[in-house]
């Protein structure tokens, strides 16, 4: 009897703890985690500093303007972005009509929730949880600016994307990979990609003209001509950001306290620039060291793929290549880039390719990078204060490292 009574506790308490152990694997607290999260960086965001600036300032400036002025930016009006960046910028102010920022709110938080969501299949793809707490944590670990800027709708649409490719259906790939394009130009990594990988070159082309003539069919029916084709001049027009890769030369001259070299802020661009000798010859030769770095990973991969590897493995490595090439020789850098890191490193986790373990950690300790160097220690790196400067450092040399590890593995690859 007396040992019945000591069974019956242990019992209990085992039950318990098995159902703590289910929950990271139960559909519904894995998106009450993602409403958490969202909501403490909207708290964060609100209470300290405005990592929200871009937002508030300038998204409900750009709405304000154009209703005014009856024009439309990136159609009848140069930008520097792709102009279907305007949907959820205008979705925002009609969700709450003078209250921009409770409206972007929302549409932010949806969005990821809505993506989660569609991640775990609608709770029948649960054994995906691992890559959906992955994006959790790494949005949460970004900071407030990871729901504050337009990579939100474009990542979104890239992982939907992805999973279409996984799932074989590259047709809907491809036109989801367009269409988030066409708000920031990072996903052009992934179509790239399944150009080398597909079987289908026709079938691929025909997809991508088709989702590319309908969207330019929208933008000629709204007055559009050559305005949206502007963010290309403007993008390859830009100097260099202080966040990005190749600033650490001028950064660590301006800890050092070496003269000629300041940052400033371009009132066009909207961002902090570094200006010293050689940034000019530098910023003007970027863009061909990106699209030359990002022509080696997509030979790489042609070579891997004459070897017979794998389809989804071969895409996992070269779009988180392709990605990476895009982010490491990007002049600009700024801390959401990060997310596009993020949506790459969920492929591997997905398809559980092989030696993907470092690709994950680097990623989730840049991602925690991302939010002390904006907007916690942002003014100490603007002032070239050491230690704000040697997170910058940190961040971009994990990026960096990243990227040539993967670059070791479509070697390894493409040798067969």
């Amino acid at each position: 009897m007396l040992l019945d009574l000591q069974r019956k506790p242990n019992l209990g308490v085992q039950l318990f703890i098995s159902r703590i152990k289910a929950l990271p694997k139960n559909f519904w607290f894995i998106l009450l985690g993602a409403l958490l999260a969202q909501g403490t960086l909207i708290w964060f965001g609100t209470a300290s500093g405005d990592p929200f600036g871009d937002v508030r300032y300038v998204y409900a400036a750009w709405v304000n303007s154009m209703n005014q002025g009856h024009y439309l930016l990136g159609i009848t009006e140069p930008w520097v972005y792709p102009f279907l960046a305007q949907v959820p910028i205008w979705l925002a102010s009609f969700i709450v009509p003078g209250e921009y920022m409770s409206g972007w709110y929302l549409l932010v938080v949806n969005t990821n929730m809505l993506l989660i969501a569609y991640i775990l299949g609608w709770g029948k793809r649960i054994d995906r949880y691992k890559a959906a707490w992955f994006f959790i944590a790494c949005v949460f670990l970004i900071g407030p600016v990871a729901i504050a800027r337009l990579e939100v709708f474009s990542v979104a649409l890239s992982v939907m994307a992805v999973i279409a490719f996984l799932d074989n259906k590259e047709s809907k790939s491809i036109q989801l990979f367009n269409l988030a394009t066409w708000i920031k130009v990072s996903p052009m990594a992934a179509l790239a990609s399944i150009l080398v990988i597909t079987d289908q070159k026709k079938k691929y082309f025909i997809n991508l003209l088709i989702a590319t003539a309908v969207i330019l069919a929208v933008g000629f029916a709204l007055g559009g001509r050559m305005e949206m084709f502007s963010f290309i001049g403007m993008q390859s027009g830009r100097g260099i950001q202080i966040e990005s890769g190749i600033a650490i030369i001028w950064l660590v001259q301006l800890m050092l306290g070496i003269p000629g070299i300041k940052v400033f802020y371009d009132q066009e661009i909207v961002t902090f620039q570094i200006q010293g000798f050689g940034v000019t010859e530098i910023a003007s030769i970027m863009t061909f060291v990106q699209l030359g770095a990002l022509a080696i990973t997509l030979v790489l991969a042609f070579l891997a793929k004459r070897k017979g590897v794998d389809r989804n493995t071969l895409f996992a490595w070269t779009f988180l290549t392709a990605t990476l090439d895009l982010v490491v020789f990007n002049k600009v850098g700024s801390p959401q880039y990060e997310l596009w890191v993020v949506a790459a490193a969920m492929v591997g986790m997905l398809v559980r390719v092989e030696k993907w373990r470092p690709v994950i950690w680097v990623t989730i300790v840049c991602s925690g990078l991302s939010w002390l160097i904006f907007p916690v220690f942002y003014g100490a790196i603007l002032d070239g204060n050491p230690f704000g400067v040697a997170l910058l450092v940190a961040r971009n040399l994990g990026v960096i490292f990243t990227l040539i590890y993967a670059n070791r593995q479509l070697i390894r690859l493409a040798r067969g």
